[in-house]
């Protein structure tokens, strides 16, 4: 019998569409039945139950995260309260990235490196919105408005104030084809993209000397996503010898073929 998973029933937001849709990538799921309700004599015959039912237990199989007292991240090195889509990620998200991109054999450390990169770049922003949580300080005024996010075009699915609700079911469905199709583009992209970019990065890194004798240039043959590496790869060489010069200049041939010399940032964004 195909297994079913459970979620609220009512106004969906994208944390339940994207743990439904992440669910559905496994093997046990794959061809699960979605039920949205929230009576829990209904919730109680379903396989899994995300985002509904007061109830964090892992070993049960229930993920929710509204219930008084909840308070789980990601690890250690995150702050933001997970959501569903969290706590989905969390336990689920390596079999997951597995079965989405399953052509670049990934080993267990790349698995890893992976979990957490999605879960920075593409996871924890949907949690933090979900549960409210403010990116930059209150005392900050935005200089403008952005409402083109995941969750934003998550919440537009839903029927306005003024309109017939319609099937509700198959907006939702709607919203786990969104969340699905941009989650497993981007893991596509870290998998199959960024991650081989990373090795470039490494080898450029390690033969730094090479290209010049103070160790401050990095020279790549090819070109590849560097910033993002570089930042990292670096960090771990001075936390092992604090006493290694920083890199300065980076030199790369471009899309094009002509060679460029770029000032690497004191930290990515600035």
């Amino acid at each position: 019998m195909p297994k079913v998973i459970g979620t609220h029933s009512g106004t969906f937001h994208c944390d339940e569409a994207l743990a439904c849709y992440m669910l559905r990538q496994l093997g046990e799921y794959s061809d699960a039945k979605i039920v949205r309700s929230r009576d829990p004599a209904v919730l109680d015959t379903c396989d899994i139950v995300v985002d509904v039912g007061g109830v964090y237990d892992h070993d049960a199989k229930r993920y929710d995260h509204h219930q008084r007292g909840f308070d789980e991240q990601f690890s250690g090195s995150y702050k933001t309260k997970l959501s569903s889509a969290g706590l989905v990620y969390k336990h689920y998200g390596k079999e997951v990235i597995r079965a989405i991109a399953k052509d670049a054999d990934l080993s267990d450390s790349e698995a890893d490196l992976l979990h957490t990169k999605l879960y920075s770049q593409f996871i924890e922003g949907i949690d933090g919105i979900d549960n409210g949580v403010s990116q930059y300080p209150d005392d900050i005024d935005a200089a403008y408005r952005e409402s083109t996010n995941l969750s934003a075009r998550v919440g537009r699915l839903n029927p306005w104030w003024n309109q017939p609700e319609g099937d509700m079911d198959e907006r939702f469905a709607e919203a786990v084809a969104l969340t699905g199709s941009e989650f497993r583009e981007r893991v596509r992209y870290y998998a199959l993209a960024w991650l081989p970019g990373r090795k470039i990065v490494e080898d450029a890194y390690v033969d730094r000397f090479g290209a010049d004798s103070s160790g401050q240039i990095v020279l790549f043959e090819q070109f590849c996503p560097w910033k993002d590496h570089i930042d990292t790869i670096e960090n771990e060489a001075l936390e092992k010898d604090p006493s290694l010069a920083k890199i300065i200049y980076v030199l790369y041939p471009d899309t094009s073929g002509s060679w460029r010399v770029q000032a690497v940032s004191e930290k990515p964004g600035s």
